[in-house]
């Protein structure tokens, strides 16, 4: 009787204990977890070789996980790319990522599949700025923090105008506010360029 009432109480414990206590999801040896990357760790052999390596994330609840990914892990994007493998490198600290694997312990996870999140509003992929050139293949772009800089555009560029343009304004592109997605495998790249305003004004469409 003391036994049953011991595992009534265990049971009830675990039921009512809150969601947010548990960084990874799932209740058996498949499991998920989403957070921030804080670090992203790798020996040089693996630097060198393109795989496994360590990612430190803080979970959505707060908690610090550990993803080993394995040899086989598979590491991909959101959106119209996903289907493109990524390496460890191409992964940064401040990255939005769901990662599923195998539970190691509560706080350690083996990484079969990596995912990064939302490339549109990951904060490491995005920036803002003022468009000052288009030359050929490349762009160049005065940034929200006063720097310039040159990225590329390929034929995986998508370009849309996020507002309606007329008249001589809609002839030329230059000292647009611009929102670029930058290519997770490349962050020279542009994956995506989103005209956003003219120059020191934000307009929505």
């Amino acid at each position: 009787m003391r036994i049953s009432r011991l595992l009534v109480l265990f049971f009830s414990a675990v039921i009512f204990l809150p969601v947010t206590s548990f960084a990874l999801e799932g209740i058996g040896p498949r499991v998920s977890v989403t957070g921030t990357v804080v670090e992203v760790r790798m020996t040089e052999k693996q630097r060198f070789d393109q795989i496994g390596g360590e990612l430190i994330i803080k979970a959505t609840n707060g908690q610090i996980v550990t993803a080993t990914i394995q040899d086989t892990a598979r590491i991909i994007s959101e959106g119209r790319l996903s289907r493109k493998s990524l390496i460890t490198a191409n992964v940064q600290a401040g990255m939005l990522v769901r990662v599923v694997g195998w539970r190691v312990d509560s706080k350690t996870v083996s990484a079969s599949m990596i995912v990064i999140q939302n490339i549109e509003l990951n904060p490491v992929l995005s920036l803002s700025g003022i468009l000052q050139s288009i030359d050929g293949k490349s762009i160049t772009v005065l940034t929200s923090d006063g720097k310039t800089r040159t990225f590329s555009v390929t034929n995986e560029t998508t370009v849309s105008i996020s507002y309606e343009l007329s008249g001589a304004d809609a002839l030329s592109l230059l000292q647009k506010q611009v929102l670029l997605t930058l290519n997770p495998n490349n962050s020279s790249s542009v994956r995506i360029l989103r005209i956003t305003g003219r120059s020191g004004v934000t307009l929505q469409k």
